[in-house]
């Protein structure tokens, strides 16, 4: 039997969303009034998610507990047509969950990831699920895997196209010494600055010509295309000598939970159809303009054709 060969492997984080959302503005330390739903997530899982409505044949390698959230996840993967059979499975632990807390206006007050099942995903575990990686065209690597198996991953690969998706600033560090060997970054500020061994600050310079400076550094490590978000004023892009701010729709906000992730999505599925650095940067813009625009952390409306109609409203600034 003929096993099966995705275009794109992405290899991190699947769980169950907890997702609460107030009525009114957050008020820190007292019971606020909202609501709340359950659903499938995880950084890894959304990009797959996303990856299979654009059409991109995909395999997610994650890990299962051994709990009934295992079976739900795995199931909606396949009824999605993400395959993910040769995922770690852990009976002893439970699946993985993430809690946030969406303020009135959809934008993050806090969450807690309870991830420790992907902690258990080592350079061991990687190095038996090594063919989805080998047989796919490009292969996504979330920061949500230990660092050793995030260097693993960046040494097996680095001849392909490859994309790090950060996670956060803390996560990102994980993979400090290694993005280097990635083609394509897509951190924000704080993690472009994690990556670079950066001291943390509350306050960061969002500039262009600071943000510019850190897409330097990172192609000046080997990195051949950097997309740094820039939050409300948009995705800055960097690619040999050239450079540019793709900036958002005017789309409603309903709640920003899965942007990035849909626009890390987007980036393989233009690489994937040979689009240039500033056509990638104007689709992944349209497409967290999409996600952010639904209720749902993934955009039921997300397919190839809309997203390159709503590309054509993304203006994309080239910087001299």
């Amino acid at each position: 039997m003929n096993r099966y060969k995705p275009t794109v492997a992405v290899y991190g984080g699947a769980n169950v969303d907890i997702q609460a959302r107030c009525a009114e503005r957050y008020r820190p330390a007292d019971s606020n009034p909202g609501t709340a739903s359950m659903s499938l997530g995880g950084v890894g899982r959304n990009i797959a998610e996303n990856l299979a409505r654009l059409g991109v044949a995909t395999e997610l390698v994650t890990v299962f507990g051994g709990d009934e959230n295992a079976a739900v996840l795995a199931d909606g993967c396949r009824a999605l047509g993400i395959e993910v059979g040769r995922s770690l499975i852990l009976p002893d632990e439970a699946t993985s969950r993430y809690v946030c807390i969406l303020d009135a206006d959809g934008s993050l007050v806090g969450a807690v990831a309870a991830m420790r099942a992907i902690d258990r995903f080592g350079p061991s575990e990687l190095a038996t699920r090594f063919e989805p990686g080998d047989d796919a065209d490009l292969v996504v690597i979330d920061a949500n895997l230990p660092a050793d198996t995030i260097a693993m991953a960046a040494e097996r690969w680095r001849d392909k196209p490859m994309l790090l998706d950060t996670v956060s600033a803390i996560k990102a560090s994980r993979a400090s010494t290694v993005f280097g060997r990635f083609s394509m970054l897509k951190p924000n500020v704080h993690e472009a600055r994690a990556l670079l061994g950066l001291e943390p600050q509350d306050e960061v310079d969002r500039s262009t010509g600071a943000v510019r400076s850190l897409g330097g550094r990172l192609l000046e490590c080997g990195v051949r295309e950097a997309f740094i978000s820039l939050g409300s004023r948009g995705l800055f892009w960097m690619a040999g000598g050239d450079s540019g701010i793709a900036s958002p729709l005017s789309l409603p906000i309903v709640n920003v939970s899965g942007a990035g992730d849909a626009a890390a999505a987007v980036l393989v599925w233009a690489t994937v159809n040979k689009a240039t650095t500033r056509e990638k940067a104007c689709f992944a813009v349209a497409a967290a303009s999409l996600c952010a625009s639904s209720a749902d952390a993934v955009s039921k409306s997300m397919n190839g054709q809309h997203i390159q109609e709503l590309a054509r409203g993304v203006s994309s600034e080239p910087l001299s």
